[in-house]
């Protein structure tokens, strides 16, 4: 069992970066504000915790920080996720086609899928002019910048799901 594990562990490979040079600047930007992001999220949580438990005086304000940052850094992290095409597929019948008709349906796949995320994005922005200006409870925040972190990601996620068709091989 052990040496099962030992070797499905070195079967894993993660996807590299995206090639391309602004591919490569737009990862290393993402990456970098994902990162940001967990880190002011751990702080604030760390804070909250600390003040919490050290002084019996939590900050009611953090939890509506940090619900508004792991929005943000699930979108962030959606997109890099789409730029490195390790977004989870199933492939069960397209391994089995021809080269030929395996480029067909990906293609067919990547036109829909990006079609039902640019349609999202739309129902996204007219909710975002419904309700994103109202505030929320305790920072008084619009809401529209926590809705606009769902719009980022389904725009980004659109896209991502292009750049294969375009790519040469």
């Amino acid at each position: 069992m052990a040496e099962e594990t030992e070797l499905a562990a070195t079967d894993f490979e993660m996807s590299p970066p995206p090639a391309g040079r602004f591919s490569k600047g737009l990862n290393f930007v993402l990456e970098n504000l994902a990162m940001a992001l967990m880190a002011i999220l751990t702080l604030l949580v760390f804070a909250n915790a600390f003040s919490r438990y050290a002084f019996s005086a939590p900050l009611p304000w953090t939890e509506e920080a940090v619900t508004y940052l792991l929005v943000w850094l699930a979108a962030v992290g959606i997109i890099i996720a789409g730029l490195r095409q390790t977004l989870i597929c199933c492939d069960i019948v397209t391994y089995r086609l021809r080269p030929g008709p395996q480029r067909i349906v990906a293609t067919f796949c990547a036109l829909l899928g990006s079609a039902t995320m640019f349609y999202c994005a739309w129902l996204t922005w007219q909710y975002l002019q419904i309700f994103g200006s109202d505030l929320s409870p305790v920072l008084r925040i619009p809401k529209g910048v926590l809705i606009s972190a769902l719009l980022v990601a389904l725009l980004g996620l659109a896209v991502t799901l292009l750049v294969p068709l375009f790519r040469r091989k």
